[in-house]
C-alpha cells in the first residue's frame, strides 16, 4: 500500500463518505469532491426554522448491517448512533373505507370497509409468510449482504431458498393473504420500490418480512446523523473534503485513470478515483466517450432507470394527530399500478409520513412534519416541471392533505423530478439510479474495467437503500485497497 498516493472520491453521499473513511484509515491520502454545500447526499436532514428535514432517506431498517460498516471503522455503533424504534408504524385507507394498520411487531388490524376478517386466520397467514420467508431474510441480511455479489456463492450457500425466488411479490402476497384490504395494504408498504406489486421481484417481500419482524428506526438527530459520523471518521483521520466542488470530468492517460477535472480546483491528480456519481453518470457524462469501455456505456444507456417523484414537507406550528409514522390512501391491489401513471398533481392517492409521531424533538415544541410524497407519471419529461408545474402541484397537495389535516405551515420545501436532478444530483432524476427490480445483473461493476476507477453507491450491488450504500463503499474501499 502506497500511503502517498491521492484516492479522490466523487461524491459525498453514504458510500462516498463510508469508502472515504475506511481509506483513510488505512493512511491513505482521500480528498472527497462533492457538488452540494453538504456532505450525506440522500442521507442528509436539512434544518428550516427550527424543523428538521430529511433530503431522502425516510428511516433505517437491518441496522445489524450497518453495524458490521460501523465496525470495520472501529465504531459501536449503539454507542455513536442510538436509534428509535418506529412503533407505529403503517396506517392505510382503501377505497371502501378499510383502514389497515401495522403496529409494532406483527400487530395488524383491519377496521371498517366491505371484508369481515378473521382475526385468528390474519394471524396464521402472517405466522405462515414469516416461517417462510424469514430464513431467506436470514441468508440474504447474515450471509448475502456482506460478501461482493457472486451468483455461485448464491447458488452453494442459497440453494435451499432459491425455489422461492420465482415470481413477483405481488403474487406471493395474493397467495399468502385471503384479505384484498391486507393485500393492498401489504403491497403499498412495499410501493417504496417504485414499481408496482406484479412488476416486483418476489425478494421485495423480504422488506415487508423485515417491517414486521425487526421494524424501521430513526437514528436521534434524524437520518444525517449516520453521514455526519462518517464525514467526521474521515476527516479526524486526515481525509479532506471539498464542498461547491463538482466535478467535470475523470481524465485518463494511455488507458489509467490520472485524476479528475473539477470546477473549481481544475485538475486533480490522483491514483484513483471511486465514483459514487452513478454508474450511468459515470459512463456517459464523467468519461469521454472515447474513453469509456463500450459495453459499459450501452449498459448505461440501457439502464432500467428507477421512479420518480414529487415530495413536499411541510413544517407545522401545530400538531398533527396522526395514526401512524407512515400513512397511506391507496387503491386496492390490482389498481395500484395506476400510481405510477399520475402526474404528481392529482391527488387522488395519498402517501406520507409524519417522522414527529416518532420523534417529536424533529419539529420545535408543538410542532410537526408532514412529508408527502405524489406519484408521478415516468412518461412526463423533466423539462415540463417548471416552477409553474411545481408550484400547481405544491397548491394542489396542499389543498388534498389540508382536508385530512389542519395545517398552520411555518417552513416548506418541495422537490421536483427535476429538482432531483439538478439540487440532488440524481441522475434523471431517478430516485435510487437503477430500478430495484432491475436485479444485481443491471449494477455496475464496483472495480471497472479502467485501471484505478473504483464505482460505489445505490447503482452498484447490493443496490439502493441506507445499509446498502453503505456496504457498497465498503466493498469498494476494499477492492481499491488491492491496488494500491
Amino acid at each position: 500500500m502506497n500511503a502517498d498516493k491521492k484516492i479522490i472520491i466523487i461524491g459525498g453521499g453514504l458510500a462516498g463518505l463510508t469508502a472515504g473513511a475506511l481509506l483513510a484509515k488505512k493512511g491513505l491520502q482521500v480528498q472527497l469532491f462533492e457538488a452540494r454545500d453538504k456532505t450525506g447526499g440522500c442521507c442528509a436532514t436539512t434544518s428550516v426554522d427550527g424543523f428538521t428535514f430529511n433530503d431522502g432517506a425516510l428511516c433505517l431498517i437491518l441496522p445489524n448491517v450497518l453495524e458490521h460498516a460501523f465496525s470495520r471503522l472501529g465504531l459501536q455503533r449503539e454507542a455513536c448512533l442510538p436509534l428509535r424504534k418506529i412503533s407505529a408504524s403503517h396506517t392505510t385507507t382503501l377505497p371502501d373505507g378499510a383502514t389497515v394498520t401495522v403496529g409494532e411487531g406483527v400487530q395488524v388490524s383491519l377496521e371498517g370497509g366491505r371484508e369481515r376478517v378473521d382475526a385468528g386466520r390474519l394471524r396464521a397467514e402472517i405466522e405462515h409468510m414469516m416461517v417462510k420467508w424469514v430464513p431467506v431474510l436470514d441468508f440474504f441480511t447474515q450471509d448475502v449482504v456482506f460478501h461482493p455479489f457472486s451468483l455461485s456463492r448464491l447458488a452453494t450457500r442459497g440453494w435451499r431458498h432459491l425455489p422461492k425466488l420465482r415470481g413477483s411479490a405481488g403474487a406471493e402476497i395474493k397467495a399468502l393473504f385471503s384479505s384484498q384490504a391486507v393485500r393492498a395494504a401489504f403491497s403499498g408498504v412495499l410501493l417504496f420500490n417504485g414499481v408496482p406489486p406484479e412488476q416486483m421481484p418476489v425478494t421485495m417481500i423480504l422488506g415487508l418480512v423485515s417491517m414486521l419482524r425487526d421494524g424501521y428506526f430513526l437514528p436521534e438527530g434524524g437520518m444525517g446523523a449516520i453521514t455526519d459520523i462518517l464525514r467526521d471518521v474521515m476527516v479526524q483521520n486526515g481525509g479532506e473534503v471539498c464542498l461547491n466542488e463538482k466535478v467535470k470530468r475523470i481524465a485518463l492517460k494511455d488507458g489509467q485513470v490520472i485524476g479528475v477535472e473539477a470546477a473549481a480546483a481544475g485538475f486533480v491528480e490522483g491514483q484513483a478515483v471511486l465514483s459514487t456519481a452513478s454508474g450511468m453518470a459515470t459512463f456517459l457524462s464523467l468519461l469521454a466517450a472515447e474513453d469509456a469501455p463500450t459495453a459499459m456505456r450501452r449498459k448505461a444507456q440501457k439502464a432500467w432507470l428507477s421512479h420518480r417523484s414529487f415530495v413536499l414537507q411541510l413544517g407545522l406550528s401545530n400538531k398533527v394527530e396522526a395514526p401512524s409514522h407512515f400513512i397511506d390512501e391507496l387503491p386496492f391491489m390490482d389498481e395500484q399500478h395506476r400510481l405510477f401513471t399520475a402526474s404528481g398533481g392529482d391527488g387522488a392517492w395519498l402517501t406520507y409520513s409524519v417522522p414527529t409521531v416518532t420523534m417529536p424533538e424533529l419539529a420545535p415544541p408543538g410542532g410537526s412534519i408532514i412529508e408527502l410524497f405524489l406519484p408521478v407519471d415516468a412518461g412526463m419529461p423533466l423539462a415540463a416541471w417548471d416552477e409553474a408545474a411545481k408550484t400547481k402541484a405544491v397548491g394542489r397537495a396542499i389543498q388534498v392533505l389540508s382536508r385530512r389535516h389542519t395545517l398552520e405551515i411555518a417552513a416548506m420545501r418541495a422537490f421536483s423530478p427535476l429538482d432531483f436532478q439538478e439540487q440532488m444530483h440524481l441522475y434523471q432524476g431517478a430516485l435510487y439510479g437503477l430500478s430495484p427490480a432491475a436485479g444485481p445483473l443491471a449494477m455496475f461493476p464496483r472495480q471497472t474495467r479502467l485501471p484505478g476507477l473504483f464505482l460505489a453507491g445505490q447503482t452498484t450491488y447490493p443496490g439502493f437503500g441506507v445499509v446498502a450504500a453503505a456496504m457498497s463503499g465498503v466493498f469498494a474501499a476494499d477492492a481499491l485497497l488491492k491496488t494500491v
